[in-house]
């Protein structure tokens, strides 16, 4: 019995096209690896390419901010370390920078893009067999696992990938950065602070959010093995 129902023919066409932008996204980051930087740099109004790394927490020199309440005793309020927003120049002619920029990048890339093309993959194929009126089957139950499976291995992945640019980045801060502005200018290795570093999920899942759905999706795969299990012996009963 075939499905009347048009979602599963466009969800399937959805994500196969999903794909197929992953396909060419993994193509032009690894043109800007193999031909340094040119591609991106070429598509902005002052040649420049300028890439937003990611999330960094800045040490403070003491005294330069504070709060105060007009209601509270002084010291009531404290602030702590600052975050910003890190951009970086791919282009990049400082070996030791280049360096840090390219492997803190190229891991968290290659992670994403491999992802994205196995989830969209399985997602399709889900589609296509309930475009199929194919519902309850051994092959959608190991897609629905091997979706959940992905989530979670994304988001620890890609935790790891936030710790490993922390330490790359971190070095590099720490041997060559001040901070400055404020009225002060701080050196990362005087103040023993360590760059704590949060990648940005380019529209995908955070850690936290990604094991969640994972697991939400690997008790959705626990239903469908129960209900085929139920479908068969309904099936040996006839």
């Amino acid at each position: 019995m075939k499905t009347s129902s048009r979602l599963p023919g466009l969800l399937r066409r959805f994500f196969g096209f999903l794909r197929l932008v992953t396909i060419v996204v993994a193509a032009f980051w690894t043109l800007m690896f193999i031909i340094d930087t040119w591609a991106p740099a070429s598509f902005t109004h002052d040649g420049e390419a300028m890439i937003a790394m990611g999330e960094i927490s800045l040490p403070l020199a003491p005294g330069t901010l504070g709060l105060a309440s007009n209601t509270a005793a002084p010291g009531s309020l404290t602030l702590g370390p600052v975050q910003g927003t890190l951009r970086a120049r791919l282009s990049s002619t400082d070996p030791a920078l280049a360096s840090a920029l390219r492997w803190s990048l190229v891991p968290s890339i290659l992670a994403l893009v491999v992802f994205s093309f196995l989830l969209f993959s399985a997602l399709r194929t889900v589609c296509a067999n309930l475009e199929r009126g194919e519902v309850f089957s051994d092959s959608n139950l190991r897609l629905v696992r091997w979706i959940g499976a992905c989530l979670i291995a994304y988001s620890l992945i890609a935790g790891a990938g936030d710790v490993w640019a922390s330490y790359l980045l971190g070095g590099y801060f720490r041997e060559h950065v001040t901070l400055t502005g404020l009225g002060s200018v701080v050196s990362f290795h005087q103040s023993g602070f360590v760059v704590p570093f949060l990648s940005r999920p380019a529209g995908l899942l955070t850690m936290p959010g990604g094991v969640l759905v994972g697991c939400l999706v690997l008790l959705v795969a626990e239903a469908f093995r129960q209900g085929l299990q139920l479908k068969t012996e309904n099936d040996l009963t006839i």
